[in-house]
């Protein structure tokens, strides 16, 4: 980058950006914009170019004895002109902030009219602004030199502005600014250079630790850059060429501490492998899962979005509506690394902290003599998927929210900590916002999962359950079979507690006691009567009537309570409350008794 250039060039410049203003409307006789930012701002700001305020304190203070000499003061701003840094003479700097030259300040053209800030931010190029060139008349006896500064990609961050008194300016300030831009942008190449090479160690770790199998080294946009000589005999001369979708590759994504994807480790598995990498090999995807009802593909859609999203993800709906097959479609989509499943409730409160963190050789009686890695550490890079997380112990919830909260696990029997990358997807049953309330789930760790809420809807509620039967079978029945009219009519009639886990085994013994290819309705055998539209006195419809008004009776009209023992959301209690004319007033009326 170099200050050089015809004078007529420069007056070219002035003169250009004197045109701007005017058609701005601005005036030389008024006041410029005199807004500051608000100190909460400025801070917000700063925290915001902390990867860029080390090295304006580096860069400027060996130019600080020559600044102070001339009585002089040079800046920093970002690439919308706000002042972020400040250094130099406190007399000048004093007579500055008159004019508002100061940090907090934005000295953008259209602000601030034709300034060195201003002019280098629209220019993108050094700008020399003495005296009588501001547009401003109140900024006249300023004279001010400008430099942009950029990252490698030449994106334009900021400026490096060197401002003085008109007749104390020296015009060697001119390159200052020039050479303290490009000592900027060396140090930032540098430190990306650096971060570069830790990850590419970290890189060289993962090949190192997984040699004997067939593995590829990739870039962000998943080029080939390495392959190990069993990768070479698999995908042959592969080096520079994309990955090719191969399901037995599972990727590993490295991450600067920006969460910037840097490089990938692509590594294939053999027949030989842990059930956790067939689990890979086999998970479902968004195609595989059906739905022509207007509410699951509202909630489909909202899935497929949440793939690209690092938040976590709470799954809630009823047993058998399909939550682990979303958590796996959420996981495929985001092409992150390994899938690793828990049941909660199937973890003794005794096992919970081996369990998910791991646990050292020799660290409890019946331990493993070699170790265990854990499940957050192999999940590392990729989705732990938290089933049944509403049957947790409290116990066990303040342990995982320990985790959750640092991002880091220390195994059972260890002093040493490590980090982990893990994206978390949790599934329930439960009404977790009810089990807050009664003291069973913790507040703190409810909201720490309920990052992107999906709820599945119960089947009975779905307006597609004859098509997804015909889908079913399709897909799981062999020899192939249809459903009668009147087949159909019972299955929609049915109230499907299991929800779709139900209606599959339905269908295959169903399928199972057709002899010919229809299956008619006595071939399907369901467990409960189904709900024809004129229901007896003793009816699912009137015994779920009188099971909800005796739970209400019992609970004195409490229905947090009431749902909790329905097993049911509160909102599902409302619901079928206004459906069956249900009120309080009956159970007000029985406590007064």
């Amino acid at each position: 980058m170099s200050f050089q250039e015809p004078l007529s060039e420069q007056n070219w410049t002035i003169r250009q950006s004197w045109k701007r203003c005017q058609e701005r409307g601005l005036q030389p006789h008024d006041k410029a914009d005199d807004q500051l930012l608000s100190e909460t701002s400025i801070k917000e700001l700063q925290r915001h170019y902390n990867f860029l305020l080390p090295h304006a304190e580096a860069v400027f203070q060996k130019l600080y004895p020559l600044i102070i000499h001339f009585g002089a003061v040079v800046f920093l701003t970002d690439a919308d002109g706000n002042i972020l840094y400040a250094s130099g003479d406190a007399a000048f700097a004093n007579r500055a902030a008159r004019v508002q030259l100061q940090v907090g300040a934005n000295w953008h053209e259209m602000r601030k009219g034709t300034n060195a800030i201003g002019v280098a931010l629209q220019e993108k190029k050094p700008a020399f602004v003495k005296g009588s060139e501001h547009f401003f008349r109140e900024n006249h006896f300023l004279t001010c030199a400008s430099a942009p500064v950029f990252d490698r990609s030449g994106n334009l961050l900021g400026v490096v502005n060197i401002s003085g008194q008109e007749q104390t300016f020296h015009p060697w300030f001119a390159s200052v600014a020039v050479l303290a831009a490009d000592i900027f942008q060396n140090r930032l190449l540098v430190q990306q250079m650096q971060a570069e090479q830790l990850i590419a160690l970290r890189q060289f770790e993962l090949v190192s630790e997984r040699h004997p199998m067939p593995l590829v080294t990739l870039d962000s946009d998943r080029i080939i850059t390495g392959a190990n000589p069993s990768a070479m005999r698999l995908l042959g001369n592969c080096v520079g060429k994309q990955l090719p979708d191969e399901p037995n590759f599972q990727v590993f994504t490295l991450r600067d501490e920006t969460n910037r994807l840097y490089r990938a480790v692509a590594i294939q598995e053999d027949a030989h492998t842990s059930a956790g990498s067939r689990q890979k090999q086999t998970l479902y995807t968004f195609d595989d899962i059906f739905g022509v009802c207007p509410e699951v593909k509202r909630v489909k859609e909202i899935a497929r979005k949440a793939s690209f999203s690092t938040l976590p993800v709470l799954l809630m709906g009823e047993s058998g509506t399909g939550k682990e097959l979303f958590a796996q479609a959420i996981h495929a989509e985001s092409r992150r690394g390994p899938f690793v499943a828990v049941n909660c409730s199937a973890i003794p409160d005794t096992l919970i902290e081996s369990e998910l963190f791991g646990y050292e050789k020799g660290a409890f009686t019946g331990a493993n003599r070699e170790g265990s890695v854990g499940k957050f550490v192999a999940a590392d890079g990729g989705t732990l998927f938290l089933d049944e997380i509403g049957d947790m112990s409290l116990r066990a919830q303040a342990a995982l929210l320990r985790v959750l909260q640092e991002k880091t696990v220390t195994p059972v029997g260890s002093v040493k900590t490590k980090r982990v990358d893990v994206r978390i997807i949790a599934a329930t049953h439960r009404d977790l916002q009810a089990e807050v309330q009664e003291g069973r789930f913790r507040a703190d760790l409810y909201y720490r999962l309920k990052g992107i809420v999906l709820r599945l809807p119960a089947l009975r509620t779905r307006s597609d359950i004859g098509e997804l039967a015909e889908h079913l079978l399709q897909k799981n029945a062999t020899p192939r079979k249809v459903l009668s009219r009147e087949t159909l009519r019972k299955l929609e009639g049915y109230e499907w507690p299991g929800n779709i886990r139900e209606l599959l085994s339905v269908l295959l013994q169903a399928s199972f006691l057709a002899e010919g290819e229809t299956i008619e309705p006595e071939h399907v055998e369901l467990d409960t009567p189904s709900r024809p539209a004129e229901e007896g006195p003793f009816s699912l419809r009137e015994s779920e009537r009188k099971t909800i008004e005796e739970v209400l009776k019992e609970t004195n009209g409490n229905i947090a309570r009431a749902a909790n023992l329905l097993n049911i959301g509160r909102n599902t209690l409302y619901r079928k409350m206004r459906g069956y004319g249900i009120s309080h007033k009956p159970y007000s009326i029985r406590k007064q008794s």
